[in-house]
């Protein structure tokens, strides 16, 4: 919110975001161009960290029919729940006395709201469709078919849990332009992004925040372009005071619009400005000993001109080296130890004794927008139009409903 910019995204912290194959270069052949038309619902993985063993579905405010092989059943408000059991390979649906088994059950929605309850997730409400089914290879997919703004909505206040209204704007453009974006160049042939920071975070409809819907809702149809062309809206939670170049991060091209900027300390007041962790030496070597077969005795590392660590060295007692990219060494970290060990790439690391300090500033890839940095020019007066074009440069906002033809060229 992450390495290849992965044929979809970010495998990363907050933010999103780890953009990975999303970068990729491009041409501008008619296969770099995004038909409008096929952006209005976003298909959307759902619950897949959560893994729930059983669900609990309501109809809130309007009916919702389950469809499973030679069933349909009715669900209106006020009928109670209707029960979902995930088996090995099957699901099990339970309403009343009524029970039947399905490896695909799809839920249409008649525009209400769908109640869903597990013990992993409590109360969540999602718009649009749903469709649950077995895969070979990949296993149970829970997939909400969702209306781009009602999608965008819901990552707003999924991911920035603020109250400035230009901070919430700036997120609305950004997740927009982000999910269109996605949605071209997804590599997953049932759904478009995850509901988590592997894309942009999605809980469904929050609805004790109707701000949330007022920053999408005001800012409708608005996506960002840089010489005509979608951009890669990529953003983190904190930079840390400057924000890198995507090439810093990841592999790609050098995209004009994600330049580094220094965010003027406006992302002091977020809670990840300054940050240090303590790790074992044994710890540590221990780990890259088994998992690379590579037993450190010392390391060094080196920065990019802004100051986030570009490659990480670590010698053998022969003066063998093993290699990380900043980045790289980031995730592999928060993987094997806790998600929040090594918080971005803006970092200085050393070794006193039997430990080593991790102390930096900053949480996420630092790559495109600041999260905190939005929320700290919003109260300080901007308006979402200049913190988009503060941290990417040169860009401009246009509305995708007036767009010739319905087609959009992507930039590289």
């Amino acid at each position: 919110m992450t390495q290849h910019l992965f044929t979809l995204l970010l495998l990363l912290l907050i933010g999103p975001l780890f953009i990975n194959t999303l970068v990729e270069s491009a041409s501008d052949s008619t296969e770099n161009y995004l038909d409008l038309t096929e952006a209005k619902t976003v298909r959307v993985l759902i619950l897949e960290r959560e893994s729930p063993d059983v669900i609990r579905i309501n109809a809130k405010d309007a009916p919702l029919t389950f469809q499973m092989d030679e069933h349909e059943i009715t669900l209106n408000p006020g009928d109670g729940f209707a029960f979902l059991y995930f088996g090995s390979d099957h699901i099990t649906f339970k309403l009343g006395n009524f029970s039947a088994y399905s490896v695909k059950i799809t839920v249409q929605n008649q525009g209400g709201l769908i109640q869903l309850f597990s013990q992993e997730t409590s109360n969540r409400y999602y718009r649009g469709d749903l469709s649950m089914e077995y895969h070979n290879q990949s296993g149970l997919q829970i997939i909400n078919f969702v209306d781009l703004e009602d999608y965008i909505t819901s990552v707003v206040g999924s991911e920035m849990n603020f109250r400035e209204m230009d901070a919430l704007k700036s997120q609305a453009v950004v997740s927009r332009t982000y999910t269109l974006w996605s949605i071209h160049k997804s590599a997953w042939p049932g759904f478009h992004l995850k509901d988590h920071e592997q894309n942009q975070v999605y809980k469904g409809e929050l609805i004790s925040r109707p701000d949330y819907a007022k920053a999408a809702m005001s800012t409708a149809g608005k996506i960002l372009t840089w010489s005509d062309k979608l951009i890669l809206t990529a953003f983190s939670s904190t930079c840390g005071g400057t924000t890198g170049n995507n090439i810093e991060i990841w592999d790609g091209d050098d995209l004009p619009y994600l330049n580094p900027v220094d965010d003027r300390q406006m992302c002091s007041i977020s809670p990840h400005f300054e940050w240090e962790t303590v790790l074992s030496t044994d710890d540590l070597f221990e780990f890259i000993k088994a998992r690379y077969a590579f037993m450190p005795t010392d390391f060094s590392i080196e920065t990019h001109p802004s100051g986030r660590v570009s490659t990480i060295q670590f010698y053998d007692r022969f003066s063998n080296e093993l290699t990380f990219g900043g980045n790289e060494f980031r995730l592999i970290i928060n993987r094997h130890f806790e998600s929040m060990t090594l918080k971005s790439t803006l970092f200085d690391l050393h070794r006193a004794g039997d430990q080593i300090y991790l102390s930096g500033n900053g949480l996420g890839h630092g790559v495109g927008m600041c999260q905190w940095g939005a929320k700290g020019f919003a109260k300080a007066g901007w308006n979402y139009s200049d913190i988009l074009s503060f941290y990417f440069s040169g860009t401009k906002i246009v509305d995708l409903n007036n767009i010739e033809e319905q087609k959009i060229a992507l930039s590289n």
